[in-house]
């Protein structure tokens, strides 16, 4: 069981995901802590929130190969819908 992370987490947290939401293309890391203003003091930070919004699912972390940086995309929420209900009612219908 994980604490709740503090308003700061999630302010943070916020403008990381609004930063990858207006690129529309995955970005390094380094380009994310220069977008959200986090860089180079709060890099930790930044590289912190992202594995945590990694494991809730919320961005992906894409490498090519070893290489750095790596780079990271939003993940589309996944919406799930209600089951479709059939209404069958012979009573509504009408009557020749």
């Amino acid at each position: 069981m994980s604490a709740r992370p503090d308003p700061f987490r999630v302010h943070v947290a916020d403008q990381v995901l609004a930063a990858l939401a207006e690129a529309g293309t995955p970005m390094s890391t380094p380009a994310l802590q220069v977008a959200t203003g986090y860089s180079p003091r709060y890099g930790q930070l930044v590289y912190n929130t992202l594995t945590r919004l990694a494991r809730e699912g919320l961005v992906e972390k894409v490498t090519i190969g070893a290489v750095k940086p790596v780079f990271w995309r939003r993940l589309a929420p996944v919406i799930a819908m209600p089951p479709m209900d059939v209404i069958s009612d012979q009573d509504r219908r009408r009557k020749p």
